[in-house]
This record gives C-alpha cells, structure tokens and sequence, in this order.
C-alpha cells in the first residue's frame, strides 16, 4: 500500500467534513440544552463534548500532528457500528454516513450532518434486530491508516543556513 501524506486532497476533505459535521453536532447540543429537563441539558453537554472532540483532532490532523491523527482514527473508529435492538440503539456519526445493516432488520440509509442516537432499555423501535457498519467511516478509517506524518524538524538546532532556507 501506498503512503498517503497529511496534506493530501482527501485528508482535507475528510477534516472538513468532520469539522462541519462537528460544528452542526455542537449547534444541535445547544439547542437541545434550551430544554427544560435537566437530564436533557447534561446529556447535550456530554454529546457536545464528544463533538467538540471531532473537531479538534480533525484540527490537529489537519495541522499535521501525530495525536490528531490517532484521535481521529479512534472516534472514526467510534463512528463504524451501527446497532439497532428493541433494547439498545447506538449510531454516531459527524459529517456523513453511509449505514449498510443486516438482520432480522436489512437495508441501508444515507445522512449527512451530525447525530447521535444512544439507548438502552425499551426503544420502542419493534423487534427488529439490525447490525451494520457506516461505511464512510470505515473508509476513512482505513485511509488514515495510511497517512504518515513527517516528524518536524528541530528548528532549535539548525543552522542559520537551513532557517533561512525554509523560510523560502
């Protein structure tokens, strides 16, 4: 396989879409923490963070940092399952999703924006069962698996030589 850089067309176009989906996913938390219950405003605030999070490894993969990189990697990663029981409901996505799922339940949805759909108990979704994966994180998963990032040059100990010639 072959070495993709940071600063390749699709790594930007995936920070963008991440940090989009990320700023849509805060806007939806904040409106939803105008509700009156309590238990509302704490679970927007928590799902606000978790957003907020996407955006700032999306930033930092951006910017070419090793730990952007890894946390984009791991909440893509948290965006791949998609389950949905009579009795526990997991999807997040941020940006864009492709669902493919199968079981007693088959088919397959395409969303783009910000959402994070969470239960555990009676759904009151039928008993259907259906397991599946968001096939745009997935991919983007495995295409950061390919990214490398140049480690940074000490700029403490060059010469004035090498300072002068990148800042050209």
């Amino acid at each position: 396989m072959s070495v993709i850089p940071v600063t390749h067309r699709l790594v930007r176009a995936l920070c963008i879409g991440l940090g989009l989906g990320a700023v849509v996913g805060i806007v939806v938390c904040l409106m939803l923490a105008a509700q009156p219950s309590i238990l509302v405003r704490v679970l927007a605030g928590m799902f606000a963070i978790v957003y907020a999070g996407i955006g700032v490894a999306a930033c930092a993969l951006w910017r070419g940092h090793r730990l952007g990189l890894h946390w984009t990697r791991l909440l893509l990663l948290a965006q791949v399952p998609v389950i949905q029981t009579p009795w526990l409901v997991y999807n997040l996505f941020a940006g864009a999703a492709v669902n493919v799922y199968a079981g007693t339940l088959f088919g397959a949805g395409a969303n783009v924006g910000a959402s994070f759909n969470w239960f555990l108990g009676n759904s009151g979704r039928g008993s259907g069962v259906g397991l599946g994966v968001n096939l745009v994180a997935l991919i983007a998963f495995v295409m950061l698996g390919r990214v490398r990032i140049e480690p940074k040059r000490n700029r403490v100990f060059a010469t004035p030589l090498e300072v002068l010639a990148a800042q050209d």
